[in-house]
């Protein structure tokens, strides 16, 4: 079964989609506003893109995607501000960073997950101005940065990253491989 990806106009949703093509990984697009329970049950997987403005209507609905995936115990990859609107959902925080983090940085793993496949840090790319500030109940923190003390966390199937994979080179590429093959 296919990956549904969720497009919150972000600018990378293209590179999302590039990169699971050059791995062979099937895949659904839709827009936010376009997702239906049934594409929802007819994929096996899903991932929710970074966006470019807040926005409630985009908040609601990512709300209501993260629950059912909760709840059906699907595999989850928040990616950027898919990773915030999980910890939001569940009752974590974020807060405004002092300054934008835009480039590569260098992300410390600390603990096993089946994202990194084993390694204790990956290069990535960091493009936002926002974090995660307090992860909700029962969620573990997997790595940091000097930016974020939460740039990968866990829950069960539902995985949140601060940063953007699918920029992230063969660090990205590798944990977009392992979200569609292992979790």
């Amino acid at each position: 079964m296919p990956v549904l990806v969720v497009d919150n106009l972000s600018p990378f949703t293209p590179d999302i989609l590039d990169c699971l093509g050059r791995l062979g990984i099937p895949h659904v697009y839709k827009k936010f506003s376009e997702v239906s329970d049934s594409d929802l049950a007819r994929c096996d997987r899903v991932i929710l893109s970074g966006r470019r403005k807040n926005s409630k209507e985009i908040n609601a609905v990512n709300s209501k995607m993260v629950r059912q995936c909760r709840d059906g115990d699907k595999p989850l990859l928040g990616i950027c501000y898919g990773a915030e609107i999980i910890a939001l959902t569940f009752g974590g925080s974020i807060r405004k960073m002092p300054a934008h983090v835009h480039g590569t940085t260098e992300v410390s793993v600390s603990g096993q997950n089946p994202l990194t496949g084993g390694k204790k840090s990956i290069f990535v790319y960091e493009s936002h101005g926002f974090c995660v500030a307090r992860l909700p109940a029962n969620f573990r923190s997997l790595a940091s940065s000097k930016y974020c003390k939460h740039e990968i966390f866990a829950r069960g199937k539902i995985y949140g990253t601060q940063f953007h994979p699918e920029k992230s080179g063969s660090d990205g590429l590798a944990l977009l491989q392992n979200f569609a093959a292992k979790t």
